[in-house]
């Protein structure tokens, strides 16, 4: 692979030019004085982590062969990956390649990005990029605050970018890579909805291209690298339960309510930008309450949690849909009992699935808390990261990416810029 090559080439010219002052019997164990391969992890010294781009020792780690390198790389926490880009430059451009991109994005866990403009006991606002642990507390693996973070409103998460807007005027609407800094200012639509709008970004792995979605009276949609906005008429009418889309296999999701009184799954195809109903579960908890049903993420398939009007003692239903369309799929997948004694970050009405963790537990979104919910022992914690009691935040799955801004909006017009601020 040509930027494993490029990794390999630039740190071979680090190599000592005086053999002579070289130590004799240097260890075969792939360790030097800066840092040294054990098992999965590349471990740093930190007293002589500043050197390592000007040591003249040998360097062990550019002698490897190419696969067991990119296994090493593939293999790190992102926020060890983080820091690999202010190495060296080679290391940069390695982590930046569209090739190693894809492939660190498939093998990446579900995370969480949570927003807020002020959070409590001192600590300012702005974007957190989380990473839930089996057993302790969760980290926080970045933060940003950048204006676009502060100034406008977490709409949806997609292969590791970031999109957000201001939800008053629609305008302006950011699109960001929270890991490499990338972020991206769409140009404002051409028309203002009247009243309520709702929003959604995605991605259609058959055209490959990403795209933003505003839907009111009307559509607009933008494509990532198209620079302008095309517009939709005759779009079905229809109340929102909320008022960002649910991205699940390839296309947006919304709660509607009909004019009728009647619910269904409304969904914008991003290969064919036309709407389509995706049927409800047949039970009639799902007919009975507009208000107590959301949308929701359980590993790749779309949720649907919803207390019901005749669900006793509040408990909530999580339904899967198995088999995207196929309304017999949709699957009971669990009841999530209301705490006892009841918490006051509760409320099972407004209980929505953020995803599914791999080791069997459930962030939910509640009311703005988040909460981690433990299927096997039945029981909540609170998201809170660094010991921060997190409220009034805006929560949506994430997996890290280094997808480029810059690839993706080739031949916009448009201006990528950088800004990254780690914690």
């Amino acid at each position: 692979m040509p930027f494993i090559h490029c990794l390999i080439a630039s740190n071979r010219k680090r190599a000592p030019t005086n053999q002579k002052k070289k130590k004799q019997g240097a260890p075969n164990s792939m360790e030097s004085k800066n840092y040294s391969i054990k098992a999965d992890k590349v471990v740093l010294d930190e007293e002589n982590k500043e050197s390592i781009t000007t040591t003249t020792d040998r360097c062990y780690f550019s002698e490897l062969p190419w696969h067991v390198t990119l296994e090493i790389l593939l293999k790190l926490p992102i926020e060890a990956l983080i820091r690999c880009r202010y190495v060296c430059k080679s290391w940069r451009d390695l982590l930046l390649d569209p090739s190693f991109a894809k492939l660190h994005h498939g093998i990446t866990p579900t995370g969480v990005v949570l927003q807020s403009s002020l959070f409590p006991h001192g600590n300012s606002g702005g974007l957190y990029l989380l990473e839930p642990q089996e057993q302790g507390p969760t980290s926080i693996i970045a933060k940003l605050n950048h204006f676009t973070y502060l100034e406008s409103t977490l709409v949806n998460s997609c292969n590791g970018l970031i999109c957000s807007c201001d939800i008053r005027m629609a305008n302006p609407i950011y699109i960001s890579n929270p890991i490499t800094g990338d972020y991206l200012t769409l140009p404002n639509g051409e028309t203002k909805p009247d009243g309520q709008f709702v929003s959604g970004f995605g991605f259609s792995p058959k055209t490959k291209q990403y795209k933003v979605v505003k839907y009111s009276d009307f559509v607009e949609i933008y494509t990532l690298g198209s620079g302008g906005w095309r517009r939709i008429e005759h779009v079905p009418p229809a109340r929102h339960r909320s008022l960002f889309g649910t991205f699940v296999d390839g296309a947006l999701h919304w709660l509607v309510k009909l004019p009728n009184g009647s619910l269904l799954i409304r969904s914008f195809d991003l290969e064919n930008e036309q709407f389509r109903a995706i049927p409800l579960p047949s039970s009639r908890v799902y007919y009975a309450s507009f208000k107590r049903s959301n949308l929701g993420i359980f590993g790749d398939c779309l949720s649907l949690s919803s207390i019901g009007m005749y669900a006793s003692d509040w408990d909530i239903e999580i339904w899967v849909m198995k088999e995207y369309g196929v309304k017999e799929s949709w699957t009971k997948q669990l009841v999530i009992k209301s705490p006892s004694p009841w918490e006051h970050w509760w409320n099972p009405e407004s209980v929505q699935v953020i995803c599914f963790l791999k080791n069997g537990e459930v962030i939910l979104d509640c009311v703005g808390c988040p909460v981690i919910y433990n299927i096997a022992q039945e029981s909540f914690r609170l998201l809170n990261p660094n010991g921060i009691l997190l409220t009034h935040v805006k929560a949506t799955a994430h997996a890290s990416s280094f997808v480029s801004l810059k690839d993706i909006a080739m031949g916009d017009g448009s201006r990528v810029l950088i800004n990254l601020d780690h914690v």
